[in-house]
């Protein structure tokens, strides 16, 4: 795993689909263009994937773009992992 707020770090998106998310990636509606400026551009910004008090994570931020990262096969992602 990354250590907490490294910036560079990458992840499979079939590791990150093991946590909870705030909301089941099923019901994640893709953006075409999102989509587009993903497979031309790759992913710009981290998913962020926060640590509670307790060591559960959860993946807080960028929902869209792991499912599109998902939907392109994509091999890994950036993520960035903060505290509550």
């Amino acid at each position: 795993m990354a250590r907490l707020g490294d910036a560079g770090a990458r992840q499979e998106p079939s590791e990150i689909l093991k946590l909870e998310t705030r909301l089941p990636l099923s019901l994640v509606k893709i953006d075409e263009e999102l989509m587009s400026d993903i497979r031309q551009n790759g992913i710009q910004e981290p998913i962020e994937i926060r640590i509670r008090e307790g060591g559960s994570q959860i993946v807080w931020d960028g929902l869209h773009r792991l499912a599109i990262a998902v939907r392109l096969g994509h091999e890994t992602v950036p993520v960035f992992y903060t505290r509550m």
